[in-house]
């Protein structure tokens, strides 16, 4: 080896060496201050910092136990956990596991492992990120959306189904036209109580299957694969299927639709709302399907029957 590359090595080797003693000295540090600390005092501080997370959304989250471990890497477990949103929807967990990522913090930025369980239910979001720049992703391993409150949390409808998958996001949460990432899920055995919604009494509303895959561009989110229901299925009593885009702007309500949603009723359904072909009869395709163009904004989106 020349006496020009032993220069350029041995700077670096002294650099990753001197790198390692800091983390281990500052590891070390950590580990020795929370061991004086009583365990009570280390779970009120983190709690504290959970829920000043929270308060920017209307969340509150309340639990039944705390523990904290080093062993176990800084994991920080809520027993019985529950969260309570700012509609009064209520979230119950079985535990919270949350774990620091030291590998985050070895490049300057926060870092968390989250695992939520749930019955059956697996949730795992691991992220990290500096300032308002995040790095984020997200497992969901057959998730129920009527028991985490998804459904009546967006749509006020009561109900349940499940959902698997894995959604990616990057980029700067004050630039949302700045993110990129991907959603993958795939749902399963969904089921809608019998209810009224907005005026209509809604028997009840059974769907086998349904698929979100949607890539995120640099702020646009693109329905490569979005739909509800089997394509010619005679068991699903709802089939959707929504193609198009969606940019995002600075203010989330502000974002730019542009959607063409196409809807299929079972005749269980049409029986059930007879009304239904006098209001969007417009909208009626030769195929007894139902297509809408969806502009607007996502606050105030505006609907046009759009069919073939």
């Amino acid at each position: 080896m020349s006496e020009e590359t032993m220069a350029i090595v041995t700077p670096k080797k002294n650099a990753l060496k001197t790198t390692a003693w800091t983390f281990f000295f500052l590891f070390s540090l950590v580990v020795f201050t929370l061991s004086k600390l009583p365990e009570a005092r280390i779970t009120n501080l983190i709690q504290g910092y959970i829920q000043v997370g929270l308060d920017p959304y209307g969340i509150y989250m309340s639990d039944h136990g705390r523990e904290f471990s080093i062993i176990r890497g800084f994991q920080y477990k809520l027993i019985q956990p529950a969260l309570e949103l700012s509609d009064q929807t209520r979230i119950e967990f079985d535990e919270i596991l949350v774990s620091p990522s030291f590998s985050a913090l070895l490049k300057g930025q926060a870092g968390a492992e989250i695992l939520l369980k749930q019955g059956s239910t697996l949730i795992t979001l691991n992220g990290s990120g500096r300032g308002d720049k995040i790095n984020a992703t997200l497992h969901l391993d057959q998730a129920d959306l009527g028991k985490l409150g998804i459904l009546a949390y967006a749509a006020n409808i009561k109900g349940s189904g499940l959902i698997t998958g894995d959604a990616h996001i990057e980029g700067g949460l004050s630039d949302l036209p700045s993110l990129t990432g991907l959603i993958s899920l795939k749902l399963s055995k969904i089921h809608l109580d019998e209810q009224n919604l907005m005026g209509f009494q809604l028997p009840v509303i059974a769907i086998s299957e349904g698929a979100v895959e949607i890539p995120i561009e640099h702020g646009k989110l693109v329905m490569k694969d979005v739909h509800l229901g089997k394509s010619g299925s005679t068991s699903d009593d709802l089939i959707v299927n929504l193609s198009g885009d969606v940019t995002l702007s600075r203010f989330v309500n502000a974002s730019a639709l542009n959607l063409r949603a196409n809807i299929g009723f079972s005749d269980k359904l049409k029986a059930s709302l007879s009304i239904l072909d006098s209001i969007i009869g417009s909208a009626k395709q030769a195929d007894g399907k139902y297509v809408y163009k969806l502009t607007g904004s996502l606050g105030s989106p505006f609907p046009v029957p759009d069919p073939k």
